[in-house]
């Protein structure tokens, strides 16, 4: 019988993944969930990622409680989005720390937090809990940086959160487009764009941060727009 234990946990799956299914021919859906098999796989293998399992396009993980098992999690989640986005898998996730039982049945309340983060999530990204352990010592432009993260529901407040090498606007609409997430000739909903307008913000506040040498332990504005906006006015005569 499994025991409980603490560590770190992930959460994370395809935004658009039932409609990427529903319209992809019947004949290419097998060989579809197959990529996005290799991916997560390819993921785990790269990042010494031991734990992980998958439930459809949802993928649980988790690490020990230690500095490297953060950063091995941080990592998978890094190679998750960037490997998935150049398959045009894009991917959400949410990563807690805590209590959990990994099993036949993996339950708990890291569990749950990761799942409530991950899903309330706007955007392509991983967000991790505020109050991570180890993570003053992961702090960086290439592992984790302070964000206001975009959320449905929840207040505007800030949270680590994993830095990933986003590629261009128009890269980014060719991808989401390859996905089949939505038909040909359908048009681009908001629901949609404001998760990818979100995504462009921050791959704008990524690139500003490193130009200006910014610390990445803090962030700098009330809003993602607000640092953007003051970086942009400097340009400016």
């Amino acid at each position: 019988m499994s025991t409980a234990e603490t560590g770190y946990f992930l959460v994370a799956d395809v935004l658009g993944f039932s409609a990427t299914i529903s319209n992809t021919p019947h004949e290419q859906i097998e060989p579809r969930i197959a990529q996005w098999v290799s991916v997560v796989e390819k993921a785990a293998a790269d990042s010494g990622v031991e734990r992980r399992s998958l439930f459809s396009d949802t993928v649980f993980a988790s690490a020990p409680s230690s500095e490297n098992g953060l950063k091995s999690l941080i990592s998978f989640a890094r190679d998750l989005l960037t490997r998935g986005l150049e398959d045009s898998f894009l991917v959400r996730g949410g990563i807690a720390h805590g209590t959990f039982t990994w099993g036949s049945l993996t339950y708990g309340q890291a569990v749950i937090e990761a799942y409530k983060l991950e899903a309330d999530q706007n955007w392509i990204g991983v967000a991790c809990q505020g109050n991570l352990p180890h993570v003053a010592k992961l702090w960086g432009y290439d592992e984790l940086v302070v964000y206001a993260v975009p959320r449905k529901k929840s207040p505007v407040q800030t949270q680590p959160v994993v830095s990933w090498p986003i590629p261009t606007t128009e890269r980014l609409f060719e991808l989401f487009h390859k996905s089949n997430s939505i038909r040909d000739g359908e048009f681009v909903s908001w629901e949609v764009g404001e998760k990818l307008d979100r995504t462009i913000q921050f791959r704008t506040y990524l690139h500003l941060l490193k130009r200006t040498q910014a610390d990445a332990a803090k962030f700098h504005g009330g809003l993602p727009s607000h640092f953007l906006d003051n970086a942009v006015s400097k340009l400016l005569p």
